[in-house]
């Protein structure tokens, strides 16, 4: 099953290559950090916002017999809720809530990941070793179900986050929403990450890994998406996901 879930995933993304080979990304290491985000609202944007909602909708619809599939081996498989919920930050820094299937068990607090990430955004902090992510990595692990290390791996967890873009808080492409301790840390330039709403996928997710490593070049790619962004690279990504997704690629 695995081998043929490659081979669809490589079938698709040669096909999407092929098709959209003239479209061509500029570097994230070329960006100038200082340029400021562009705020006014557009038709673009109404269509993004259109699109959206009508998506998101199908998706629900479509994706409802599965996401009760895995409500139910959430909770029969640990104790603990089925849903995950955590403040996020989204676009212009407005909080919400956001929705994901429960992966960890319960009785983990969030106070060990805080202190991680604070540590990770200071200047002084050397990340520049296997240890680092080594560590980061067991963290993961050592506190996922093994529900939730399918989930993850499929990126099925994300599923109930269609609600959050129904309702306006996300958007099916966009960087991916970071907790609110985390986003105090920012530095100054990687505030304009906030400009576009977050999303279910985005053009950092696709690009790489994120490990301790290369957490400032994840934002890079978050900007270069922000300058460049239209319906048409959505549509792009939306695609490119696809065969990201049934290789389970770079799972974690």
């Amino acid at each position: 099953m695995a081998r043929l879930l490659e081979n669809i995933a490589a079938q698709i993304e040669d096909g999407i290559a092929s098709s959209f080979s003239e479209f061509t990304f500029t570097s994230p290491m070329a960006l100038d950090r200082r340029k400021p985000g562009v705020r006014t609202f557009s038709m673009p944007h109404a269509v993004k916002r259109i699109f959206d909602t009508l998506l998101s909708l199908v998706f629900i619809l479509i994706s409802a017999p599965l996401m009760i599939v895995i409500a139910a081996a959430v909770k029969f498989s640990s104790k603990g809720p089925v849903f995950f919920t955590q403040e996020r930050v989204g676009h212009q820094g407005k909080s919400f809530r956001i929705l994901k299937f429960r992966t960890m068990r319960p009785e983990n607090s969030q106070e060990e990941h805080q202190e991680y990430i604070q540590k990770l955004l200071k200047e002084d902090f050397e990340v520049d070793n296997e240890k680092v992510v080594t560590d980061y990595f067991d963290y993961i692990d050592n506190r996922t179900t093994p529900v939730g290390r399918f989930l993850r791996a499929s990126s099925l967890d994300e599923l109930p986050q269609l609600f959050n873009i129904f309702l306006g808080h996300m958007s099916l492409v966009g960087p991916r929403p970071h907790p609110l301790y985390e986003v105090k840390e920012y530095k100054e330039w990687y505030k304009r990450r906030l400009h576009v709403k977050p999303g279910l996928t985005g053009w950092s997710k696709l690009n790489l890994r994120l490990t301790p490593q290369n957490y400032e070049e994840s934002i890079l790619y978050d900007l270069w998406y922000v300058d460049n962004w239209s319906n048409w690279l959505d549509l792009k990504i939306i695609f490119m996901t696809i065969p990201f997704v049934l290789s389970m690629k770079d799972a974690h």
